[in-house]
């Protein structure tokens, strides 16, 4: 698999502090996000203050902290994944985008469904049933971000442009077959002329 499925407590900690630097926007924009029980009591205890921020948190992580609940929700994001990895990765070969020959996804119990961190590492939540029934979508999704990443950040595309050009990878290839259940979001900004500018396809696959 090109895709390696991992988890830890100290990874766990790292998404929970990474969320700190970004917690008010979530807040401000009612983001969908996931988060532990005591997350906004220290936060706003620890709001000027990091480092004890983070002692508090590893504390309480530690107390409820149950590998084996990561494990099981691994292996059948794993399990899942693998039914379409090929074709996945088949299609996106037909693009001119930068596709690496791997990828880690972390697993999470918090923050938002999935995001990523450039150049290979996505991150996803496995929280609640509806998680581990969209995960597939969701880490086709953020590898998308992957791939696209550089040419975005050329073209200085904002928020709302990348979300709509991820969007639509989902309904103008044949990543439509695979992953029929795709909802698309209201956010996204969708531009089909900078999209087939963004692919620069290969062979015609619509």
């Amino acid at each position: 698999m090109r895709i390696h499925f991992l988890h830890s407590k100290n990874k766990e900690k790292e998404k929970l502090l990474n969320i700190y630097d970004e917690y008010q926007w979530f807040i401000d924009n009612d983001f969908p996000i996931v988060l532990p029980k005591f997350y906004a009591e220290i936060y706003e205890n620890c709001k000027n203050n990091k480092k004890i921020f983070a002692k508090q948190i590893d504390i309480e992580l530690n107390k409820i902290y149950d590998r084996n609940d990561y494990q099981i929700k691994s292996n059948i994001a794993k399990n899942n994944w693998r039914k379409v990895e090929k074709k996945f990765f088949d299609i996106l070969s037909n693009f001119n985008l930068k596709v690496r020959d791997k990828y880690f996804c972390h697993i999470s119990l918090y923050g938002p469904e999935g995001q990523f961190n450039y150049p290979n590492i996505v991150n996803l939540r496995a929280a609640k049933s509806k998680d581990i029934k969209n995960a597939n979508e969701t880490i086709a999704h953020e590898i998308i971000h992957l791939a696209i990443y550089n040419k975005a950040k050329k073209l200085k595309l904002n928020y709302e442009q990348i979300e709509g050009l991820v969007d639509l990878f989902f309904i103008e290839t044949k990543l439509k077959d695979i992953f029929p259940n795709y909802k698309i979001q209201n956010i996204g900004d969708s531009n089909k002329k900078l999209f087939y500018k963004i692919i620069k396809i290969k062979n015609s696959l619509k």
